[in-house]
């Protein structure tokens, strides 16, 4: 999509967008968004006011675009995001809830540093989700031992205290991944934030399911 952008000068520059947003970020929804052809440039960026179409929603909001020229010197902007942003949070059963109110919180700010495009640190973030919620998950069957697990590496505390083999599995494959996140070189090339985020997400579900498992087992016991 080509614009004409004033210029603080009085001029007009043309700039060859690379795309217009697909999603509103007020309302989440997809949409073809209303250009109200009100800019803001500047050197680095370009701000654009758009409106979401959506009759339930309409409302205004700012896509923002980096600026790049080409070789053959025509001006590109780049897409770089919305604002302002609703977040999408994830929702964890009451299970999870229970167990890791501090996983909860730490995935919920990992989730919206993602989405702000802050790639450097919500890696990290999902990394330490995970180590709340094993180290939780396992203090809960093992409270006298919960000084020592609180300090273990956490590879050694999966190895040594989750007897689940499911949960064993997936949870120390996502902190081969969540490893990869903290540290300067990476072990996984093949593997992304995305793979991460499956894993502690089966890891979840392990834990559910064993949660679940657990209770049943003992609201009907054998033998009546």
């Amino acid at each position: 999509m080509n614009v004409q952008v004033p210029t603080r000068s009085g001029g007009v520059t043309n700039v060859a967008y690379d795309e217009l947003p697909d999603h509103c970020p007020v309302c989440l929804n997809g949409i073809q968004p209303l250009d109200l052809n009100t800019r803001f440039h500047s050197d680095e960026l370009i701000e654009s006011i758009l409106r979401c179409p959506r009759h339930d929603c309409e409302h205004f909001f700012i896509a923002r675009y980096s600026l790049r020229r080409s070789a053959a010197g025509a001006i590109q902007g780049i897409l770089r995001g919305c604002v302002p942003l609703t977040m999408r949070n994830s929702q964890h059963d009451e299970t999870i809830i229970a167990i890791s109110p501090d996983f909860v919180a730490v995935f919920k700010q990992a989730e919206e540093a993602e989405q702000r495009n802050l790639m450097l640190v919500c890696g990290p973030g999902y990394r330490k989700a995970l180590e709340f919620l094993i180290k939780d998950y396992v203090i809960k069957s093992h409270q006298d031992k919960a000084d020592e697990i609180k300090r273990l590496n956490l590879g050694k505390c999966i190895a040594d205290y989750v007897t689940s083999d499911r949960v064993k599995q997936v949870a120390a494959r996502a902190v081969w991944l969540g490893n990869d996140e903290t540290h300067y070189l990476r072990n996984w090339e093949g593997k992304d934030l995305q793979d991460l985020k499956k894993l502690i997400a089966l890891t979840v579900h392990w834990i559910e399911m064993e949660e679940l498992t657990e209770a049943v087992m003992k609201d009907m016991p054998e033998g009546k």
